[in-house]
């Protein structure tokens, strides 16, 4: 039996990550955590082996607690990514619009969403709570007169109409990981992520990102963080195309490191592609 930690709760986008991932890695066991380091934990506790968790969005950027986690919050690595279109619905009990007089969604939902509610509910007032699947069981608990915005996987878990969808503003799509221990990579790696960090003087970024420049490693996304530690200090995000099993790979890396202050590899992990049937 294979288990999976997901950030929860049921209803969730993560949920249906979680549901995803398993169909290429043979998830039998579905567990829900209310907060992304729980997620972490319970796998290094062996109380799940696979941690689902969201890194970045499309729109609102990269998710801050996943990227703490991954620097030095624990030693698990990515194990799989798989990105999940982000469809929004406004659901209710009944169907009846004019009888909505709040809604309730994550504010990151509200905000994708902004020009439907000013267009459609602008006297309606919004509340925001901790996740849509919260919002969507708002809904269901305050009855007629309160809305919610989530998927439609919430809507099915919490039995309620889909009065609008596709509300969203901008279409995102959320990158998902499945953190897991080394030894437990799923499927066959393609690509590669690392943390690193460097001294605060001129020029040493430059000699870092020139090893992987030098061996013609494709960089895919860096991304810079304040290192928490002093203004001015940062830790930088890389992707790349490859893993440590490709010489040129290795031997950028191997001079990245040499230069860097810090490097932590993150994982090398196959890059999971679902179907659009």
């Amino acid at each position: 039996m294979i288990r999976a930690a997901y950030l929860g709760p049921q209803g969730t986008f993560s949920e249906e990550a979680a549901t995803a991932f398993g169909r290429f890695c043979g998830f039998s066991l579905l567990k829900p955590y209310p907060a992304i380091s729980l997620c972490v934990r319970a796998v290094e506790k062996g109380e799940a082996d696979y941690a689902v968790v969201p890194l970045e969005n499309s729109l609102a950027g990269s998710v801050p607690e996943t990227l703490d986690l991954l620097t030095a919050g624990t030693e698990l690595k990515i194990q799989a990514e798989l990105d999940v279109p982000i469809e929004l619905c406004l659901l209710a009990l009944e169907a009846e619009t004019e009888a909505i007089r709040k809604i309730c969604s994550h504010p990151q939902a509200l905000d994708q969403c902004r020009n439907f509610l000013q267009q459609n509910f602008p006297e309606v007032p919004t509340i925001p709570v901790l996740s849509t699947a919260e919002a969507a069981a708002m809904a269901v608990a305050q009855g007629k007169g309160t809305a919610a915005i989530a998927g439609r996987k919430a809507a099915e878990q919490y039995g309620l109409m889909v009065l609008a969808a596709g509300i969203e503003d901008n279409i995102s799509t959320t990158r998902f990981i499945a953190l897991g221990r080394e030894n437990s990579s799923l499927l066959r790696p393609e690509k590669t992520s690392l943390v690193f960090s460097v001294k605060n003087v001129a020029g040493s970024l430059y000699t870092v990102l020139r090893a992987f420049a030098e061996y013609k490693v494709n960089l895919t996304r860096i991304e810079s963080r304040p290192a928490k530690s002093r203004l001015g200090e940062y830790i930088f995000f890389v992707d790349l195309d490859g893993t440590l099993q490709d010489a040129a790979v290795q031997a950028a890396v191997r001079e990245a490191a040499a230069e860097a202050v810090m490097l932590k590899l993150l994982g090398s992990y196959p890059v999971l592609r679902r179907s659009r049937a």
